[in-house]
């Protein structure tokens, strides 16, 4: 009987999906500027492809680290739990960072007093 390997598993696997993810991500995302980009007014180079290279590099950013922390999971790659936790804990603080800065103030105000009475009779009004 031979015991356990000790070596790590999927490690090759783990960083290579990220490299990919890395690299992949940055390439997308320039290859969308660079054919949706247009100045003063002028036409994009091709607006289309421009828009799915933005969904692809939306789903390799957010996809890639989820696939490695499941597949660390399944393989109880200890590193690559910690690695690709962190990369995804990161993603989500962004993504929630992002779509809760325009709703800060649920609260409603009520709108100020408005002077509507004419100036010799203002004496009184609220908001005059």
């Amino acid at each position: 009987m031979e015991p356990e390997r000790g070596g790590s598993r999927g490690g090759t696997g783990f960083v290579v999906l990220g490299v990919g993810w890395f690299f992949g991500t940055m390439i997308l995302g320039y290859l969308a500027l660079y054919n949706g980009f247009a100045l003063a007014g002028a036409p994009s180079r091709n607006a289309e492809l421009a828009q799915v290279l933005i969904y692809a590099a939306l789903a390799l950013g957010g996809g890639a680290p989820l696939v490695g922390l499941f597949a660390s999971m399944l393989l109880n790659n200890k590193g690559g739990m910690v690695l690709y936790g962190l990369i995804v804990l990161a993603l989500a603080a962004l993504v929630l960072a992002l779509t809760s800065q325009g709703r800060s103030d649920h609260v409603y105000k009520e709108d100020p007093a408005v002077c509507t009475a004419p100036p010799d009779e203002a004496a009184g009004v609220p908001g005059c």
